[in-house]
């Protein structure tokens, strides 16, 4: 007989189809023949031109796959890149997503594919008020080129409002990729600095599913996995790009996108979409700033899992791990250098506390606390 509150569902959506290993793009034709018979091929400006996207579609052509190419998506993606996506998808007669870079790529793929199959504005998609979102018309499938977002196992896609200077998420079960390729050649050509910020977001995922109190068996699981990988590979990846180690990021940053599908993330992640809206610090970067202030904040109600999540990332015993993140952020060559006006602090306070992922977070945050996390970043 079981007790009241005993008892818990979860809702769980995985990608039908993960291919992993050095070489694996290599693999996409062979994946989507007999399902996409004219795929749009989304990635970024650099990707293209520097040809790093080439394996991927010579796949194709070998398969005997037609295709179109996207490759105009910047960083922080915008409503209109997305409208852009649709266009070209709707012109080109196109029956499938192949999204082929990092998280940015990823997440404007998947809005494209929401307003491909439902219409109307992305906006109509966003909060408790949504617009529902329907099963996909087409396959979509991911190839990150980053280790960080996890975007390609995650239900959500974080699209930058510029009218607004918000940055907003449109989330459903639906845009998980049915396919994913883990190929650590994408990795090899990524810049340090892009490599340290992506790094970070991707332990800062694991690190705020493990504390969420919306956490369970199941997502803690994933965390351990990915804290571990992570805490092992990251400064090795970042300075040397082996290959080994980018394996073991790809593979962290994947888990760890498994694990906040299912707990949701926490407060940095809350305060930090205002950071990268009002002042362009990339996404990883202003995690990576604001973790250590929001480590300290939630101690008193995380302390344990905190001591878990050190341990598996293989901190020294005795060291804070608060400490231990300002000296990584140090060794990544992650560091302050914008300038945060306090006269902006009551939008980005406002902002911040309207994301759910303040609920998710192990200790309730009020205005005066995101305040003081946020004047952290403010020199004395």
């Amino acid at each position: 007989m079981s007790r009241d509150g005993d008892i818990k569902t979860f809702s769980w959506h995985v990608p039908e189809t993960v291919v992993t290993g050095p070489g694996s793009m290599k693999e996409t034709g062979g994946l989507v023949q007999g399902v996409m018979k004219h795929p749009l091929v989304v990635t970024g400006p650099h990707l293209f031109r520097a040809g790093i996207i080439a394996p991927v579609l010579e796949s194709l052509e070998e398969a005997g796959i037609g295709y179109a190419v996207f490759h105009e998506t910047e960083s922080d993606p915008s409503i209109e890149t997305v409208e852009k996506i649709r266009t070209m998808y709707e012109k080109n007669a196109c029956d499938g997503l192949i999204a082929v870079g990092g998280g940015s790529v990823m997440d404007a793929a998947k809005a494209a594919a929401v307003l491909i199959g439902d219409g109307g504005r992305l906006q109509d998609y966003e909060g408790a008020e949504a617009r529902k979102i329907s099963p996909l018309e087409m396959t979509l499938m991911a190839v990150p080129a980053t280790a960080g977002t996890g975007s390609e196992v995650t239900p959500f896609a974080v699209i930058s409002d510029d009218q607004r200077q918000v940055k907003m998420t449109v989330s459903s079960p639906f845009l998980i990729p049915e396919m994913v390729v883990l190929d650590p050649d994408l990795l090899s050509g990524v810049p340090a600095g892009l490599a340290a910020a992506t790094g970070m977001d991707a332990l800062i995922h694991a690190l705020e599913a493990y504390v969420s109190r919306y956490g369970s068996f199941l997502s803690d699981g994933f965390a351990a996995q990915a804290l571990e990988k992570i805490g092992h590979s990251l400064v090795k990846f970042v300075r040397t790009g082996d290959a080994e180690a980018a394996q073991e990021m790809l593979e962290g940053s994947f888990l760890a996108g498994c694990a906040f599908s299912l707990s949701r993330l926490g407060l940095v992640h809350a305060l930090s979409h205002p950071l990268s809206a009002h002042y362009g610090i990339s996404h990883g970067t202003a995690n990576a700033l604001l973790l250590p202030a929001v480590i300290r904040f939630n101690q008193e109600a995380a302390g344990e899992k905190y001591r878990q999540a050190a341990d598996l990332l293989g901190v020294k015993e005795q060291t804070d791990l608060a400490d231990w993140i300002e000296e990584l952020n140090r060794l990544l060559g992650i560091e302050m250098k914008w300038e945060i006006r306090e006269e902006d602090l009551p939008v980005l306070v406002r902002d911040g506390l309207m994301s759910g992922n303040v609920q998710a977070n192990p200790r309730l945050a009020e205005e005066k606390d995101a305040e003081d996390i946020y004047k952290t970043l403010i020199p004395a």
